[in-house]
């Protein structure tokens, strides 16, 4: 396949998401201060996320806040992409690059990036999971319902403290319960029910 190159500047989101896709890690980057956290400091954070090691010039920041023990900074990131032709001759991101790290094949960091997710949602369905073995033993059975929002308006916040209503992939859990049984579900990467992906807990 022919390939090309291409550096650009990402920002927000999008750099974010690229940063914690480069490492294999999901979600928000957040750094515990009592202090506030300085924009030096956070860019010397984020040049060590799990071992990148950025050089920290390739790291800008450009907005810290704080609030309570948590901060969130905005950063943009150096970035290089690197591009392929598939087999119909459209253009396909294939490698992407940061700071002065080698290339990655970006279907792997997107594998590594859902088996990660995959451990989140489990752990989130678990919870749920507590939450409804704790209501089983005071109340002599399951939520009975079929969606998950339904399920959740019964377990919030006397047995599951925690408001958990999407997965890791910005989509509805989903909630089938009778009194003596229950599954619970996320559809996974590809968004469709009873395929491979499906992150699944069950009861009964």
């Amino acid at each position: 396949m022919r390939q090309t190159g291409s550096r650009i500047r990402t920002s927000g989101v999008i750099a974010a998401w690229l940063l914690c896709a480069a490492v294999g890690v999901a979600g928000y980057v957040v750094a515990q201060s009592e202090k506030g956290l300085s924009k030096d400091e956070a860019r010397k954070l984020i040049a060590k996320l799990a071992g990148l090691e950025l050089q920290k010039s390739a790291i800008n920041v450009t907005e810290v806040s704080t609030l309570g023990g948590a901060a969130t900074a905005v950063a943009q990131v150096e970035t290089a992409f690197r591009f392929a032709k598939d087999d119909r001759g459209k253009w396909q991101v294939a490698e992407i690059r940061t700071g002065d790290r080698q290339w990655e094949d970006v279907e792997l960091l997107v594998r590594a990036l859902n088996a990660e997710k995959a451990a989140r949602a489990r752990a989130e369905l678990e919870t749920l999971a507590i939450g409804l073995e704790a209501f089983r033993r005071e109340r002599g059975g399951y939520v009975v319902a079929d969606t998950e929002s339904a399920l959740l308006d019964q377990l919030h916040p006397c047995y599951v403290e925690i408001i958990i209503r999407v997965d890791p992939w910005h989509r509805p859990y989903e909630y089938e319960g009778a009194r003596e049984r229950f599954i619970l579900r996320s559809l996974g990467p590809d968004g469709k029910a009873n395929t491979a992906d499906d992150v699944t807990l069950r009861k009964g």
